[in-house]
Parts: C-alpha cells; sequence; structure tokens
C-alpha cells in the first residue's frame, strides 16, 4: 500500500522529482516542471545541455455538446510531446481522470484513447447532466501548459406532472387557470393550443410579438393559459406542448370541463302536416354533463317503444361532448295526433323545456310544408344559447349573436301571423263586392 501512494506521488506532485542519471548528464525531472543539465566533470570539460523541445497544443481543446445519454468524445492533440505527459483533468472538482494513458478516475463510463504519443481522446460513454462542465488537457511542463473545452449536455424537455394541472371541472362563467411546467435544458418554452385545432377565445389577449390585441388565439406562450368567464365553448382538450429544440418535444393532455345547466332549441315550432302524412320535429339541446331529451304530449310521455312503436320513432343523436339532437317522428297522422308536443332536456344541473304544434292543413297545402322541414343531417347550425335572451355563440371560429324566443312567445306570433292572414282573407271578398256595388 505504501509503495502505492510513492508511485501516485511520483506522478501526481508537481514538486516532486527525481534523479535520472546517465554517462554523459544528469536530468531532473518531475509532474509540472523539467529542469536544465546539471554540469558534471567529464575529462575536466564541462557539457552544456543541448536544447530542447517545449510540447505545445497542435490546436485548442474544442468545446463539445451533446445531448444526454449519448457518448462524448474529446480530443487533445499535441505537438511535441516527447516524454512528458499530458493528464485530463474535471475543472469542476479538480479531479484527474487520466494520466498519460493511464486511466485514474474510477467512473467506468470514462475511457481514453491514444494515437501516435500526439493525439489523447477522453470518452464518455452514456453523457448525464453531472459530466457537464470543463475538461481540462494538461501537460507537465514547466510552467504547466493547459486547455480547456466545455462539455455541454443538452436535456429533452420533461413535463412535472405533479406541477402541472391534470383535467378541469369548472362551472360556466367562472374563471380557470391552466398550468403547464416542465425542465430541461436549455430551459423549456411552454405553448398551448386545443387539440381539435380550433382557436382559443381569450378575450383581451397581447401577442407578446407584435403587443396586439387577439380576442382569438390558435397558440399561447406562457406556464399559465388564465380564461376569464369560461363558457362551454372553451371546453375541450389542451395541449401543453413543451420544447427546447432538443429531440423530441413532450406534450400533455388537459380536459376542460365546463359544467352548465340545459339550454334548447327547436327550429320549427309550428309545423303544418294533412292528415295520414308522417310528419318529424327536431330538437337540439346543449348541456354538460350532457342531457338526457324526452318528449311528451299533453302529459304522457312519448317513448316509440311498445303500442308506440308503430306510432312514433324517438332518434337520438350526440353531436358533440355537450350536444345533443333528438328528432321524433310521427306517423300516419290522424285527428288526435294533432296539438303540442313539447321536448324536454335534463341533466344534474337541472332542466329546461320547448314546445312545438303540428295543426292540419290540406294535402296540398302538407306537401310543400313538407318540403321545408328540417332535413336529417349532421350539418344542422347551432343552436343559439339562452331563451329569449340574446347571448355569444360559436361556431366555425366565429362569434355570433341571434335570439331565440320562448316557445310561447313564438307562438303568439306565429298565431298573430295566422290572425292577420285570416283577416285578409275575410276583408278581402268585401272590397271586391263594395266595388261591384260602386260600378
Amino acid at each position: 500500500m505504501l509503495s502505492r501512494c510513492w508511485i501516485l506521488l511520483w506522478v501526481l506532485v508537481p514538486a516532486f522529482t527525481r534523479a535520472e542519471i546517465s554517462s554523459d548528464r544528469v536530468y531532473r525531472k518531475g509532474y509540472g516542471q523539467r529542469l536544465g543539465a546539471v554540469p558534471q566533470a567529464v575529462g575536466g570539460e564541462d557539457y552544456p545541455d543541448e536544447g530542447e523541445i517545449i510540447p505545445s497544443f497542435a490546436e485548442p481543446v474544442q468545446n463539445i455538446t451533446v445531448p444526454r445519454g449519448r457518448d462524448a468524445k474529446i480530443a487533445c492533440i499535441i505537438d511535441n510531446l516527447g516524454d512528458y505527459r499530458p493528464a485530463w483533468i474535471k475543472e469542476k472538482d479538480k479531479a484527474i481522470l487520466t494520466m498519460h494513458q493511464q486511466i485514474i478516475s474510477r467512473n467506468y463510463r470514462i475511457s481514453l484513447s491514444t494515437s501516435d504519443n500526439r493525439v489523447f481522446t477522453l470518452h464518455i460513454r452514456n453523457v448525464q447532466e453531472s459530466d457537464r462542465g470543463g475538461y481540462m488537457c494538461q501537460i507537465n511542463t514547466s510552467p504547466v501548459k493547459s486547455s480547456t473545452g466545455y462539455l455541454d449536455v443538452l436535456v429533452p424537455p420533461d413535463i412535472l406532472a405533479e406541477q402541472s394541472s391534470s383535467d378541469v371541472v369548472v362551472r360556466e362563467g367562472a374563471n380557470v387557470s391552466l398550468v403547464c411546467k416542465a425542465r430541461g435544458y436549455p430551459t423549456p418554452s411552454i405553448s398551448w393550443r386545443r387539440e381539435d385545432g380550433e382557436p382559443i377565445p381569450l378575450g383581451g389577449y397581447k401577442q407578446p410579438t407584435n403587443n396586439k390585441l387577439h380576442t382569438l388565439v390558435h397558440s399561447y406562450t406562457g406556464e399559465t393559459l388564465n380564461i376569464a368567464r369560461v363558457s362551454r365553448i372553451h371546453m375541450g382538450a389542451y395541449l401543453c406542448i413543451a420544447n427546447n429544440n432538443v429531440p423530441s418535444p413532450v406534450s400533455r393532455r388537459i380536459m376542460l370541463h365546463v359544467h352548465f345547466s340545459p339550454v334548447i332549441w327547436i327550429p320549427q315550432q309550428l309545423v303544418g302536416v294533412a292528415p295520414r302524412h308522417n310528419v318529424s320535429l327536431d330538437c337540439h339541446s346543449e348541456a354538460y354533463p350532457l342531457s338526457t331529451i324526452h318528449w311528451s304530449k299533453e302529459g304522457t310521455r312519448l317513448s316509440g317503444e311498445g303500442s308506440q312503436a308503430f306510432k312514433y320513432h324517438i332518434e337520438s343523436k350526440r353531436t358533440s361532448s355537450y350536444k345533443i339532437r333528438s328528432i321524433l317522428t310521427i306517423r300516419d297522422m290522424q285527428s288526435t295526433d294533432y296539438g303540442f308536443y313539447k321536448c324536454v332536456s335534463e341533466n344534474i344541473l337541472g332542466f329546461t323545456e320547448s314546445s312545438a304544434q303540428i295543426y292540419e292543413v290540406s294535402p296540398a297545402r302538407s306537401s310543400s310544408t313538407q318540403e321545408s322541414m328540417v332535413e336529417d343531417d349532421e350539418d344542422d347550425h347551432d343552436p343559439t344559447y339562452g331563451m329569449g335572451t340574446p347571448e355569444k355563440s360559436y361556431s366555425d371560429g366565429k362569434y355570433f349573436t341571434e335570439e331565440v324566443l320562448r316557445p310561447k312567445e313564438l307562438t303568439n306570433k306565429a298565431s298573430g301571423a295566422l290572425s292577420s292572414i285570416s283577416n285578409a282573407v275575410i276583408t278581402l271578398p268585401c272590397v271586391l263586392v263594395a266595388l261591384l256595388n260602386i260600378s
């Protein structure tokens, strides 16, 4: 053990010297210095020390950048090394990694390759963040010569789940903040977008790049996405994307659930049909959690099953996460089938209802009425929000405002229109008779 310590001292301690005696000269050599010849009388004459060539770096040690987990190679190229010894030293903790062709470090990931006693390449396998820093190639000249290269370790982004938002449930009209934290080197940037590609309504948001005010943005940059007075149009999946240009970007999916009580919309609330014809009523509802829809007539619930299977057919379709559409088909209209039909939408937060009236017309008018009825397709207009109150809605990336009247109001308006038509029909013959009498 003691002998090993002496060997290390011989290698590592700059001030330590040893004598090398030859038949012609005496040299004193040590790590960190090489002294000139010591004169020695031979035959009464002194022989001066011959000029020696001092080693030098052929080029500086280069800085390198590698992603974490890859292998790194740092080369030290020395001209005229001679009997001198190069060493690799990690600057941060002054640890000697290699000495000449020997590996001193106990780190199994460290290795060394040499070529022609000129190129000394330090190899670091499976580079980790702890390997980041300066690496010095040092020659034991006097004074010591050294060249340092910096190893930069890139770390791909990683989203911190414990510090980021998970799925969020909020009531409509409240404020909500979605948070996304990430780590990596360089520090990742955070951006937000909707999974469905639709823009994010943010009200008044200033884009950092141009300082302009935006109400709809396709992408938002920042760790926290703040949404004031959240509504159903904000509901959906949001993607938090962390990127620092180190392969590869990562994302986190956060669902925003907005709870609200049902609203309802019947496109045609007054339908005329002739006896023995079929007719369909269309009812749209928005609610979250998603509502259930049922139909009734004069207090009797219609199921379209059992004894009602021939007379009624009910088909419900979910058109989005919070929209549902129900179509009631009445076959072979009879006199008892005319009247008011009620559509009721209900979820855990409440319920709402709307009515449609079917009235009897002649077969000729019934055909034209049937053509104007709502077709059974998926591309129907989005229902507006509220019953009798203009509110904002959102469809195809645009805001619009439309007033929806309560069934009673719409029925009153329709009745008023029918009354005006009837009065006109009654008044017209009277005017004709008066003209004939005058003539």
